[in-house]
């Protein structure tokens, strides 16, 4: 996993120093300002901030979560937040040399000024033997995709109105109003995916990366392999060879590849076995979608569409 080179973290001594002289103007707006470490954590934070929240992402739409390199100028986005928002798995370690720049204990650990958007989920994938560099990107806490998953978004939500409460009494009717609205889209939205995709259940499916596994759990879908050789880990010409002759074995045809990652072994999957591969969405902000609700239906989308072959 990709963190920080020794520039980078000498630069956020500076901007740390940089912020007790002076840092930075503060808005007039009354919205309090919110840093959310990924698109899909901001976006729903979004849903239950409303009008009264400015959200922040340090991670970019489309971009390799492991391998974000935080800017200096982020320490200051960071120092100034009321709340910060992360997966709270020991996912965005690259999250803690901001925290830590800060000076700030509100913003380590669980402190006051963190949420732990994974709180009250099952965890998928949680290491039961000793990890190694061998072992690839896999996480001790598990798998920290949860957000893929819409039911889990609104665990997602829970914690994140806790959260603001904590930091904005103020407007805690409002958060409430909006978190019980977003609940709602939510079920009313899962009712028509999980229609669209229950002519598929069981079924199985190839990913890149792991990044699907509570996707698929949720719809009833099968994770049948990766074409990563091992969490993290690029494909092989050999492993990817083998995973072709299973997929014509046992008639696996569904292929979808997350659209950060580059189509060359999905392109040989497709010329072997004659089944085409869709691209799904790796972020909100991905293919096209602006918020969590579209960047859902899109998720679907991709999935009917690689499995109705």
């Amino acid at each position: 996993m990709k963190i920080t080179r020794r520039t980078f973290t000498q630069n956020l001594f500076l901007a740390a120093a940089t912020l007790m002289v002076g840092g930075l103007a503060q808005s007039a707006q009354a919205a309090i300002s919110v840093v959310a470490t990924l698109p899909e954590l901001a976006a729903i934070t979004k849903e239950v901030g409303g009008a009264d929240v400015s959200v922040y992402t340090i991670a970019k739409a489309n971009r390799d979560y492991h391998q974000v390199e935080p800017r200096p100028s982020d320490v200051s986005r960071v120092s100034h937040a009321k709340l910060i928002v992360r997966t709270g798995m020991q996912f965005e370690m690259w999250m803690d040399a901001l925290a830590n720049a800060t000076g700030n204990s509100g913003f380590m650990g669980n402190g006051v000024n963190v949420v732990n958007a994974s709180a009250g989920i099952r965890r998928l994938d949680v290491p039961t033997t000793q990890i190694s560099g061998a072992s690839g990107d896999v996480h001790v806490d598990g798998n920290p995709h949860f957000y893929y998953d819409p039911v889990y978004s609104k665990f997602i939500a829970r914690n994140i109105l806790r959260g603001l409460i904590r930091v904005d009494a103020n407007h805690a009717a409002a958060y409430r109003a909006n978190y019980v609205r977003f609940n709602a889209q939510v079920d009313a939205h899962m009712a028509v995916w999980t229609r669209e995709l229950a002519p598929f259940r069981g079924k199985n499916v190839v990913t890149y990366h792991e990044n699907y596994a509570y996707f698929l759990r949720r719809f009833g879908l099968r994770e049948y392999g990766h074409l990563e050789t091992r969490p993290g880990i690029p494909p092989s010409a050999g492993h990817v060879s083998s995973l072709i002759a299973n997929m014509k074995r046992d008639h696996v045809r569904a292929l979808v590849i997350e659209s950060i990652y580059s189509t060359r072994f999905a392109d040989l999957v497709q010329r072997q076995t004659g089944d085409k591969y869709v691209v799904a969405p790796y972020s909100v902000g991905s293919l096209g979608t602006t918020n969590y609700f579209n960047f859902m239906d899109k998720m679907v989308g991709s999935f009917r569409q690689a499995l109705s072959q």
